[in-house]
C-alpha cells in the first residue's frame, strides 16, 4: 500500500506551519543574531532603513491596511517629513517593501538549494517559496498585488527574476524533462501565488491550519511525484 504522504509534510513546511500557528516569523538571521524584517534593508541609510523596517513590522503584525505613513513614522520614532524625504507617497514605500520581499525570496531559494534534506533542487526551491509565503502572508500578498504589478515595471521584473531563480533549480533536477521545465516553473509559481492569496484572505493569526496543511500536503505530493 502506498504511504500516506499527507502526514509527512517536509521539514521546511512544518516549520512554516509552526510559525503561522505561533505568530513568529520563520526566517531570521542565520548568524544567530536578532530577527530582521529584511536583509536587503541593512545596506541603506539609517532613517530610510528605520522607515522600511517599521513598515515591514506593521505589515507583518497588522496587515497592509494599517500601513499609514503616520503609523510608520510613530513606530520608527522619526518625523513624517523624514519619510517624505525618501518616499514620495505611500505607494512608493509599499513598492520598496515588495521589491525587498522578492530579494529575500531569491535568497531563500538559493539557501534551500544548499540543504541536502530538501533535495532534489526542484523540491528545495518549491519548499523555499511555499515556506516564505506561509511565514510572510501579508508581505507575499503585497509582492503580488495586482495594482502595484500593473503600475510598476520594476516589480514585474523582480518577480520574473525570482521565477528565473526558481527555473534554475528545475534545470538541475533530472526528474523533469528540459522541454517541460519552464512551463512547470510557471505553473508551480502560480500555485504559490494562489496559496499566498488564500493565506492573506484571513486576518493575521486566524488562518485555519487544517486548510493550509491540506494545501501544502497536496503541493508536496504534486512536486514529489517524480521522486
Amino acid at each position: 500500500m502506498a504511504k500516506d504522504r499527507k502526514t509527512e509534510l517536509p521539514k521546511g513546511i512544518r516549520e512554516a506551519l509552526s510559525a503561522v500557528a505561533s505568530g513568529k516569523p520563520l526566517f531570521g538571521r542565520r548568524d544567530g543574531g536578532s530577527e530582521r524584517p529584511s536583509d536587503s534593508l541593512l545596506a541603506i541609510d539609517s532613517v530610510r532603513a528605520r522607515t522600511l523596517a517599521a513598515a515591514m513590522q506593521i505589515l507583518a503584525e497588522k496587515g497592509v491596511a494599517a500601513l499609514s505613513l503616520r503609523a510608520i513614522a510613530d513606530s520608527a520614532g522619526i518625523g513624517l517629513a523624514s519619510i517624505y524625504h525618501y518616499f514620495a507617497n505611500k505607494e512608493e514605500l509599499l513598492l520598496h517593501l515588495a521589491l525587498s520581499g522578492f530579494q529575500d525570496l531569491q535568497r531563500e531559494i538559493a539557501h534551500f538549494r544548499t540543504l541536502p534534506e530538501h533535495a532534489p533542487p526542484m523540491r528545495a526551491a518549491a519548499r523555499a517559496f511555499f515556506s516564505f509565503v506561509l511565514a510572510h502572508p501579508a508581505l507575499a500578498t503585497l509582492m503580488f498585488d495586482e495594482h502595484l504589478m500593473a503600475q510598476h515595471a520594476a516589480l514585474r521584473e523582480a518577480e520574473l527574476a525570482t521565477i528565473a531563480a526558481y527555473r534554475a533549480s528545475m534545470a538541475e533536477d533530472d526528474r523533469l524533462p528540459p522541454e517541460h521545465q519552464e512551463n512547470a516553473a510557471h505553473a508551480i509559481w502560480a500555485m504559490g501565488r494562489g496559496i499566498a492569496a488564500i493565506t492573506a484572505s484571513y486576518p493575521p493569526g486566524e488562518i485555519p491550519l487544517e486548510r493550509i496543511e491540506k494545501l501544502m500536503a497536496g503541493a508536496a505530493f504534486l512536486i514529489d511525484r517524480g521522486a
